[in-house]
């Protein structure tokens, strides 16, 4: 027997081709003229098909009484139940006449859906949507707040969520932040806080020396009322004219300071820290050593303060030995200036680097001011000490 669908050879007498699955009994057989869904997954199925291709279920009416054993052994619907004539007719579903109408071959025959009832004026699904609680009737309705309207694409059984905007949280958690900070800082829970202003004033007084007030204690109060007190007498000496007599005995003291830095107690020790002590590798012993020159430096300068602010007569006689005095102490001073020069080219090279490299530059302010000061001042400081003139 040939099967009129596929043209392959099957055996006599049976009711299915098993290659094509098409219908080849007799002419009373089971012709479905309509579109036929599976009853399992609504899948629409050829005519021709004995199985559902998305489930496997047995297509509605195939398992008649007329198939034959050897068919139904060898296809896929061996495993169900044979059906009557009677349970086909019933159980065959019936589309309704408007899907035909709709449906058409270019749909997808595997879909698989379950078509909703379609209106039969538009043409399109009809979806009862159950009517949300906060919009129901209710006898109470108008006795009770009214309640907020749902929006069409808003779930209708879950309750409403309010949503708090981003930009309020962050502000929110910026002033917990600043709050918390200050309340921390003023109440000081941990007590850390006095130490911390401790070692930030430290740090700022190191940073920036010069920018630094200080607080006065009760010693520096009491310094400065007697340097003020001191200052105050001497306001009052200064305005006391000094008599000849007066400012011979004056002129004679200052000579005698100024001889007093030229000995071995003073220049001498000053030259020899240095010459000792300016190569040195280690940058505290250097500044300890050089702390001669200064101090010898710093009494010079009072020396000559204390001649600029002498108060004498005019015409006085001891006029010439007041300039003499000056030039003196100018020349002293001139000496131990170029030292302390030298001091602090030594004094600004930090530790670990070598000092022998630089001795050359340590050393040039003395080269440069020479010996000037000093001879003139060995060929002068004898013949001009003061004498007592009437």
């Amino acid at each position: 027997m040939i099967c009129p669908h596929c043209l392959k050879t099957i055996e006599d007498g049976a009711s299915f081709c098993p290659y094509c699955n098409a219908y080849v009994g007799p002419g009373d057989g089971p012709e479905h003229t309509e579109f036929v869904f599976c009853d399992g997954c609504g899948a629409r199925l050829s005519p021709h098909d004995r199985t559902c291709p998305k489930c496997g279920r047995p297509a509605p009416g195939i398992l008649s009484k007329d198939a034959a054993a050897s068919d139904l052994a060898a296809g896929r619907t061996a495993g169900f139940p044979r059906l009557t004539q009677e349970q086909i007719d019933t159980e065959v579903p019936h589309a309704p006449a408007s899907a035909a109408a709709v449906l058409s071959d270019a749909a997808d025959p595997n879909e698989t859906c379950v078509l909703p009832a379609f209106d039969k004026d538009f043409g399109i699904p009809k979806v009862d949507m159950p009517t949300p609680v906060s919009l129901r009737d209710d006898a109470q309705s108008s006795k009770q707040k009214p309640k907020r309207k749902v929006h069409p694409d808003e779930d209708a059984y879950h309750k409403h969520k309010r949503h708090i905007p981003k930009p309020v949280i962050v502000v929110a958690l910026l002033a917990a932040v600043c709050g918390g900070a200050y309340w921390f800082v003023t109440t000081d829970p941990l007590g850390v806080m006095p130490g911390f202003y401790s070692e930030f004033g430290h740090a700022a007084q190191s940073t920036f020396p010069s920018r630094q007030k200080g607080e006065q204690t009760q010693d520096d109060v009491a310094k400065v009322d007697e340097s003020d007190g001191d200052d105050t007498s001497d306001v009052v000496k200064e305005e006391v004219v000094l008599t000849d007599d007066e400012l011979y005995a004056k002129l004679d003291q200052i000579y005698q300071t100024i001889l007093s830095y030229n000995t071995e107690d003073q220049i001498g020790e000053v030259i020899t820290s240095f010459n000792s002590g300016y190569l040195r590798s280690t940058l505290s012993t250097r500044q300890e050593m050089s702390q001669s020159a200064y101090d010898l430096r710093d009494r010079i300068k009072q020396t000559q303060d204390e001649l600029d602010n002498l108060k004498y007569q005019d015409g006085t006689v001891y006029a010439e030995d007041i300039e003499h005095l000056k030039q003196l102490a100018e020349w002293m001073y001139e000496r131990v200036d170029v030292i302390c020069q030298s001091w602090d080219i030594s004094l600004s090279i930090p530790d670990g680097e070598s000092m022998s490299a630089r001795q050359s530059e340590i050393l040039a302010p003395m080269a440069q001011g020479g010996n000037s000061a000093l001879n003139q001042y060995d060929a002068n400081v004898g013949a001009w000490k003061p004498r007592q003139r009437s």
